[in-house]
């Protein structure tokens, strides 16, 4: 795993307040159980009391594999105690337990003097955040996406409104059920039919729902790989890329067509099918000038995916004209 350095800081902060966090909610517990089981405050002060007891009888000497088997003993029954106390109040008997919201690295983010999978989690999704940074994920939802601009008329045997009420219920339904591994959507169609609202509201859900999901737009996307590629960024837009649950390319074909383009898209398209991964792409291109294009190996992957055809007039320009009407 290879980010920005920022991102491993973040990462290490977030521990760190995560940590402050939980040992704010445990004094709040305790104090709470102070309040309401008065013998509480008795058996937490010999729990307390137990290691100068301990170095007091290591200090005098004597019999102290004997004295150190009593103060143990009556560690383990004051223990027993307040886990007795807490279930007779309703509580779970370790509700005064340390809190951990990772239970390997106990939220040092280290395991075994390597890092836990819970601290490259949070790296990859601070990385993905950074990528989102510029999206505007934030201001389309399936809500906000109108069939009513969809003409009700037929076309090539299908009616376009009910055809794109299908596709709006499919895209709905693969956000709300998301789950990997996951083969992908491929959305095709013209221009301005709803191809980047919908890829939005997908990924939106998805994030929503506690997945990592990356979107952007093929040229921007495809410039920061090459720009890093020849050491002009410091990022790791493709790991990013590479490990994003989901990840949505908006406008494919739309980058320049170029050899390293078409390369850096197989490797990433070819490495998230091959790990499972959830793929969301939309081109303006058809199928068959997508094979023209990108050539039968990456073709042969569109053909995996589940394919949404897009029909009706621009939106975008049939609501420049209602504003202005």
């Amino acid at each position: 795993m290879n980010f920005n350095q920022k991102y491993y800081v973040q990462a290490e902060n977030e521990l760190k307040n995560l940590r402050r966090t939980n040992a704010k909610e445990l004094e709040l517990r305790r104090c709470e159980i102070e309040r309401v089981i008065p013998e509480y405050t008795k058996l937490r002060k010999v729990m307390a009391a137990t290691g100068a007891r301990i170095a007091e009888i290591v200090i005098k000497g004597g019999d102290t594999d004997a004295q150190l088997a009593v103060v143990q003993e009556e560690n383990t029954a004051a223990a027993a105690r307040i886990r007795e106390l807490l279930v007779k109040a309703r509580k779970p008997a370790d509700y005064l337990d340390h809190i951990y919201s990772c239970k390997n690295c106990l939220d040092t983010g280290i395991v075994g003097g390597i890092r836990c999978d819970c601290y490259k989690n949070r790296v990859k999704r601070l990385a993905a955040e950074g990528i989102n940074s510029t999206s505007p994920l934030t201001l389309t939802g399936f809500e906000s996406f109108s069939i009513e601009l969809y003409p009700d008329v037929e076309k090539d045997g299908l009616n376009i409104r009910n055809s794109m009420h299908g596709v709006l219920n499919y895209c709905r339904e693969y956000a709300d059920e998301f789950c990997l591994p996951n083969t992908g959507l491929l959305l095709i169609g013209e221009t301005g039919l709803g191809k980047t609202h919908l890829s939005l509201a997908i990924a939106g859900r998805v994030l929503s729902r506690g997945f990592n999901a990356v979107y952007g737009s093929a040229p921007d996307l495809f410039r920061k790989i090459e720009n890093e590629h020849f050491g002009r960024g410091n990022e790791n837009t493709m790991e990013s890329l590479q490990s994003a649950e989901l990840l949505v390319i908006d406008d494919i074909g739309a980058e320049f067509n170029t050899e390293l383009n078409i390369s850096i898209f197989y490797n990433l398209f070819n490495s998230r099918m091959n790990g499972g991964k959830a793929t969301v792409i939309n081109t303006n291109l058809s199928l068959t000038e997508l094979r023209a294009r990108y050539g039968d190996r990456i073709n042969s992957r569109f053909l995996t995916m589940k394919i949404l055809k897009f029909y009706g007039n621009d939106i975008r320009q049939i609501k420049r004209k209602a504003a202005y009407s």
